[in-house]
């Protein structure tokens, strides 16, 4: 399974409709990826794709910025071979929004009919190539401690170390990667 990623883009309406759709039709909503943390509501939650998609492109290029948001770049993800849509994340510029050190750089969600395909790791690839792009390299990434999915992908390329820390009526386990500066 080679994937790839790409900013989302105006004419990507379809895609993130059928995206949300599978979501809803299972009684779930997107759980992070659409820069939801930042804006303060998720892509159900706008009346349209055009509606979200001015408030995300604002975000990925800084303008207008509202206290206590940050920059913040969506991206879509396909698998190579087909061109599917397999999930979507975000890169937040900076942790410089609320709870921004312990919520971190990045969010990610995965199609509901692609999940448990091993796609996690992958993905989380992707988000680190793309931090780099943004001079971020010191990486931080949190799951809900019963999120074992996300965990294991996260171990994999974050090591085993974290901290737990209590949230919102839950714990998050909260990884640091420090990459370097890559030259």
């Amino acid at each position: 399974m080679e994937l790839y990623c790409r900013s989302v883009s105006i004419f990507d309406e379809q895609l993130m409709n059928d995206f949300n759709q599978e979501h809803l039709d299972l009684e779930t909503s997107i759980l992070g990826g659409d820069a939801s943390l930042i804006i303060g509501k998720s892509y159900n939650d706008f009346d349209s794709f055009y509606d979200w998609f001015k408030v995300v492109s604002k975000l990925d290029i800084e303008e207008d910025l509202e206290n206590g948001q940050v920059g913040c770049s969506v991206y879509l993800v396909f698998d190579k071979a087909d061109d599917n849509l397999i999930g979507i994340f975000d890169i937040r510029h900076s942790l410089d929004y609320p709870n921004g050190d312990l919520l971190g750089h990045i969010g990610v969600d995965i199609r509901p009919s692609e999940r448990g395909k091993g796609y996690y790791k992958k993905i989380l690839e992707l988000c680190i190539k793309e931090c780099i792009n943004f001079s971020i390299f010191s990486i931080v990434i949190s799951c809900e401690y019963d999120n074992i999915t996300s965990k294991r992908g996260i171990e994999h390329l974050f090591e085993l170390d974290k901290e737990m820390i209590p949230m919102d009526e839950t714990y998050l386990y909260v990884y640091k990667k420090d990459i370097g500066k890559v030259d």
